[in-house]
């Protein structure tokens, strides 16, 4: 009787460790919008920030306070990747680099 007791012990403290240990949930990502339903003031700016470089993805998100904004992940001509955001009215709110994006580049298995 003892030895069922200190089982179903572990395996209940088992339950409560896994589920403590687990990730934390992710906020969730804003709506992939396709580049010709994108609003044509916030194109302009987009183009405007791009620097050469190419629109790869843009994604329409609403902030907590309601407030709608875009955000684009853009590849420089350098390879790297960047984020802007831009408000739905066209604003330019800011720029910032993609560091994940950025770290996951190619390193070669050989000679390099």
């Amino acid at each position: 009787m003892t030895m069922l007791k200190i089982f179903l012990t572990i395996v209940m403290l088992s339950m409560f460790a896994s589920s403590s240990f687990a990730k934390k949930p992710r906020k969730p990502p804003g709506v992939i919008v396709g580049w010709r339903y994108v609003p044509a003031p916030v194109q302009a700016t987009f183009q405007s920030h791009v620097d050469g470089g190419k629109v790869k993805e843009v994604q329409k998100e609403t902030a907590a306070n309601g407030a709608v904004f875009y955000s684009a992940e853009v590849k420089g001509t350098d390879g790297m990747w960047m984020k802007i955001y831009v408000t739905d009215t066209g604003t330019f709110m800011k720029t910032e680099p993609d560091n994940a994006r950025n770290k996951r580049k190619h390193k070669p298995l050989f000679g390099g």
